[in-house]
């Protein structure tokens, strides 16, 4: 049997679930979600407010960079791993989520902290596009992913952008460790 309490408790659950659930259905939801996300400077949740391709441009950035620096510890000479090294920022974090973690402080903070305030209008621009913010502050661009949820957008040509460098540098770095195998047995 259920008391009250239970029941009570049990209504506040279902909400919460159904709220969670509801986040980016609209842009209307997905403009309010950006808009806390960057009110409570929570790098986290804006990386949840990015589209769904953004987020997997960002993770993709992640994972190609700890594949390098794994295969640069291991087979580059000593003088070049840490040059090598310092260049792939994104291998040192856990997850993509986490990369945009770590980077949202020094990249976007302040950019859309400018932009954000207590009141977000939305404008619908097509079906698939709106604007998030009043035109004085430029506003946000949101846009509905494959995946038909809406979530920021503006970002997904820099990862995407990010994501083909990594990919490139994939290639130079397994070219040089073949180099450096076959310099490394004809000695």
């Amino acid at each position: 049997m259920i008391d009250a309490r239970s029941g009570l408790w049990v209504w506040v659950l279902w909400l919460g679930l159904c709220a969670g659930c509801s986040q980016g259905k609209t842009a209307d939801s997905a403009c309010l979600a950006l808009r806390d996300a960057v009110l409570e400077a929570d790098g986290t949740a804006v990386y949840d407010a990015l589209m769904q391709s953004t987020q997997w441009s960002i993770s993709t950035v992640y994972k190609l960079h700890a594949q390098m620096a794994g295969a640069i510890a291991t087979s580059y000479p000593g003088k070049e791993q840490a040059a090598a090294l310092a260049r792939l920022y994104a291998a040192d974090a856990d997850s993509g989520r986490e990369l945009f973690w770590q980077l949202y402080p020094e990249r976007y903070a302040a950019d859309f902290r400018e932009r954000v305030g207590e009141q977000m209008p939305v404008t619908q621009v097509s079906d698939r596009e709106a604007r998030c913010g009043t035109a004085a502050s430029k506003p946000f661009v949101l846009s509905v992913g494959l995946d038909g949820k809406w979530g920021l957008s503006e970002l997904d040509r820099e990862w995407e952008d990010a994501k083909l460098r990594a990919y490139h540098d994939l290639e130079t770095v397994q070219q040089n460790v073949a180099l450096y195998r076959r310099m490394g047995a004809s000695k």
